[in-house]
């Protein structure tokens, strides 16, 4: 064999050589290129739900029969499998789901998983949320909690036409009075309706510059806490004035967080000792002394009172 023939015969060998390699690796990585899964749920609502079984399926299995795969759920959570598996989430959020196969190629897709409680016909039911009152130039948020509904409409009692469309409404009332809320959805077939009495802005505490202030400020709750004593169980008006007065003047946070002592023994939230005093006690009550933890802004009162002997 001369030099010439020897020489193609190696160039025969080296082709042969490369076409068995591609034949081997290039198809391979064609297949590979053409995996993918899906992911489908178990109740069949197009949605991936808390505690519910989804199923991962690959598209051809015969395509990694022979490989080894790992499935990871983004959470930590992972499956060795070349099959299709199932997995459950116990935690709502966003997740990465991933098919590695022989440690070298991804194929990757989010998912997102959800709270699933089903909406009831309870849900399209809208509740309305506000402040039982508030003042004239004050903003007096309104809120809805109906999870089904799409559109609101809510009308404040003042304009008599609609008077926001956003679920979460803000309004402000030009004049003292009580004004009925109607709040319609598009899941209503009649509207919502809540009462908000409006009172006459008073105006702004100042304190007075004088060398006893302290003592101004508890003459004064001590006087507004002595009229809701007196007052009569039918007058709600007059109580709730005297209430919103102190709250106004002297109280930053809401009643429910300003702790009152009783006679240094008992306990109550500010708004429920003021409603025991009226509705419960009345006039049976006296206030002999106030003290509190903070001229403005007190978050405790010490009060102490007595019983009206009687005859």
């Amino acid at each position: 064999m001369n030099i010439k023939n020897k020489t193609v015969v190696i160039l025969l060998l080296i082709v042969a050589v490369i076409l068995i390699v591609v034949a081997l690796v290039f198809p391979f990585n064609k297949k590979i290129s053409n995996l993918d899964f899906s992911i489908s749920d178990e109740n069949d609502n197009h949605q991936y739900e808390l505690n519910e079984k989804l199923s991962f399926k690959i598209n051809d299995n015969t395509l990694i029969s022979d490989k080894r795969a790992v499935w990871y759920f983004g959470n930590g959570d992972s499956i060795v499998s070349n099959k299709n598996v199932e997995y459950t989430y116990e935690k709502t959020g966003k997740y990465l789901v991933t098919l590695k196969i022989d440690n070298k190629f991804d194929f990757s897709k989010q998912i997102n998983i959800v709270n699933g409680r089903r909406m009831t016909a309870r849900d399209s039911i809208p509740k309305i949320f506000c402040e039982e009152f508030g003042y004239v130039g004050e903003e007096i948020v309104f809120t809805s909690y109906s999870p089904s509904s799409n559109n609101w409409y809510w009308e404040f009692g003042e304009t008599g036409t609609i008077d926001s469309y956003e679920k979460q409404a803000i309004y402000v009332f030009s004049k003292p009075g009580v004004y009925t809320v109607k709040l319609e959805t598009d899941k209503t077939r009649y509207p919502i309706t809540k009462e908000i009495e409006i009172f006459q802005l008073y105006e702004p505490f100042k304190e007075p510059e004088v060398v006893d202030s302290a003592g101004i400020v508890i003459n004064d709750i001590k006087k507004r806490l002595q009229i809701i004593a007196n007052l009569g169980t039918k007058d709600a008006k007059a109580y709730k004035e005297q209430v919103n007065y102190i709250k106004r003047n002297y109280i930053c946070n809401d009643l429910s967080d300003v702790v009152v002592v009783v006679n240094e023994e008992k306990y109550n939230d500010f708004l429920s000792y003021c409603q025991g005093l009226h509705y419960l006690d009345g006039n049976a009550t006296i206030i002999q002394d106030v003290k509190l933890d903070t001229i403005k802004c007190f978050k405790q009162i010490n009060i102490t009172q007595k019983t009206k002997k009687t005859k």
